[in-house]
């Protein structure tokens, strides 16, 4: 272990890391990035609220390798490195720390992945766990007893109305679509394979509305204006709250003349609120991301998300659509007790919503969650080696997290049906979604459906900004045989409806750049891994003929979708 040489006392010059997303995911979409001139997507919010956490007098440099290398000067300057992130970033995490640890340089790990599976990251000088707003004093404290280093973490949840601003001064927005803000932690579902509710816990926790504004105030006097994601786990865990937001968040867009137009994820039963759908169109929100996750009402009760079920999908998206917002999102694939013909109802789902950006992904169980703790006693979990783990209540490591992309990455344990059909399936639906002809048919029937209004007013630079970026959506789409017709047919159908569906039309048009290469690259993995399934893998192919296991297996979950109070 390396001791900084300094107490949090002194001026300390600390370099903050953002390790590489992998370029092989669904969300990382760069090709529609680079339209605009941006490098990545959005920028590092957790390591933004870190160095708000931190002591103000330390000078902090912010290098996020999604949008340029470090410099080894950085490297050398720096007297604390502070890194972090999730299950994708793992392996960028361990080479900082690598290299940290041969160059004598002392290096702090967070976040997501490192706070469920601390484990792996042993060669950390400390590992800073949990929530920074909590446990970035006890770091503190013990360094300033002489303690720098080890594990520092607490079962205690903080009280986020304390949480500071973002640094968002150490970004340049210009490499980003969007920037980022946080409301609330937690959600209050109960989903069998999520970790958030491990992670943050079922009882929505929320900042306060002004503290929120001062952080819009923030974003806004630095000169930033566009797109703002609300990065919430469910941004409607707490209605009243939400709601109480939504009402002042209106007044600030009027008084700030709208510089920001808004994103989020939110639960399904967002639908069946039509005030609340109301008062985030009156916003300026145009998309929310949603875990559909499966057309199969019997699957969704036993991984304890029946609150999808609860009325027809098709009807309550096409509802959220006449609140001018548009949907994106999740399905998942290789749940227990899926039956065969999934691929088809998937495939009819996001045909017949018209969902555009559909999340297709495999199940994977998740270090720390009802679905892994099961698996793990019903001696059905496969390691990174490929290997069945016997049955154990011992805590399960997913490591070797190179190729853990959130869409392919998964079915890391034995499947119910035969997993080299779950892949066929995956490829399958996959590849028809993203057909280019299926898929720029989708986004015009739902321009059409869509009854967008824009209040948020694009300064001159973004309008600018906006025609460059349309000119290299229109030349990549002309250059590219199997879109050219497609998209000039929707480029001109689309521009009597008026500048709002235009735009919207050309923005997901454009994301077909990413999600058409992502669906090839899908269905050259998937054969892979049918030819692994069917000729190298010593784990059974389906719970159909796996061996008896010892142990008895764990009850069957409840059937509901409980609420805590």
């Amino acid at each position: 272990m390396v001791a900084p040489r300094r107490t949090p006392e002194d001026a300390i010059n600390c370099l903050l890391v953002q390790p590489e997303f992998q370029a092989s995911n669904f969300w990382n979409l760069t090709e529609s990035a680079a339209t605009t001139g941006a490098k990545t997507v959005a920028p590092p919010l957790g390591l933004l609220t870190v160095a708000a956490l931190l002591p103000q007098h330390w000078v902090f440099t912010l290098v996020d390798l999604n949008v340029r290398p470090l410099q080894d000067a950085e490297w050398q300057a720096a007297d604390v490195i502070c890194t972090g992130g999730m299950i994708p970033q793992q392996n960028g995490i361990l080479e900082l720390i690598e290299r940290a640890n041969r160059d004598g340089k002392y290096i702090v790990v967070g976040g997501p992945d490192p706070t469920s599976q601390p484990d792996i990251y042993n060669n950390a000088d400390t590992r800073v766990l949990g929530e920074g707003e909590i446990t970035i004093p006890l770091w503190l404290a013990a360094w300033r007893a002489g303690n720098p280093c080890g594990q520092f973490e607490t079962p205690d949840k903080p009280d986020v109305t304390c949480s500071p601003t973002p640094r968002f001064d150490l970004v340049d927005f210009k490499n980003y679509l969007q920037a980022g803000i946080q409301i609330s932690r937690g959600c209050p579902f109960n989903c069998e394979f999520c970790d958030i509710i491990e992670l943050y816990g079922r009882i929505p926790r929320s900042k306060n509305v002004h503290q929120v504004l001062a952080e819009l105030d923030r974003l806004a006097d630095l000169g930033y204006r566009g797109w703002v994601d609300i990065s919430d786990d469910n941004f409607i865990g707490n209605k009243k709250f939400v709601k109480k937001f939504l009402t002042e968040l209106e007044l600030w867009c009027q008084r700030r003349n709208y510089p920001f137009y808004f994103t989020t994820e939110a639960s399904m039963n967002l639908a069946d609120d039509d005030e609340l759908l109301e008062m985030m169109k009156r916003c300026e929100f145009r998309f929310v991301f949603m875990g559909i996750e499966t057309p199969d009402p019997d699957l969704l009760a036993v991984t304890q998300k029946k609150m999808n079920s609860m009325k027809p999908i098709v009807e309550r998206i096409h509802h959220v659509y006449k609140h001018g917002i548009s949907i994106s999102a999740g399905f998942i694939l290789g749940f227990d007790s899926e039956k065969p013909g999934i691929a088809d109802a998937m495939i009819d789902c996001i045909e017949e919503t018209g969902i555009m950006v559909a999340m297709v992904g495999l199940l994977v169980a998740l270090p720390n969650t009802q679905l892994t703790r099961r698996l793990m006693l019903e001696g059905r979990m496969i390691d990174c080696n490929h290997q069945l783990l016997p049955p154990s209540d011992n805590i399960y490591r997913l490591e070797n997290a190179a190729n853990s992309d959130n869409t392919t990455g998964g079915l890391n344990f034995v499947t119910t049906r035969d997993r080299a059909d779950i892949y066929d399936d995956y490829r399958r639906v996959v590849g028809t979604v993203y057909e280019p002809a299926r898929y720029m048919a989708r986004v015009m029937r739902t321009t059409r459906m869509l009854v967008p209004e824009r209040r948020q007013k694009p300064s001159l630079t973004e309008l600018i900004t906006m025609g460059k970026a349309l000119a290299k959506i229109a030349w990549w789409m002309t250059r590219n045989p199997q879109v050219r017709w497609h998209y000039w047919r929707n480029t001109l159908q689309s521009l009597p409806m008026g500048m709002a569906k235009f735009e919207f039309c050309q923005s997901h048009m454009a994301a077909f750049m990413h999600l058409g290469r992502q669906s090839a690259r899908v269905g050259n993995e998937m054969q892979v891994g049918i030819d692994f399934a069917k000729d190298v893998a010593t784990y059974p192919r389906s719970t159909q003929t796996m061996p008896p296991v010892e142990r008895p297996l764990l009850p069957m979950v409840s059937a509901g979708c409980e609420l805590k109070v």
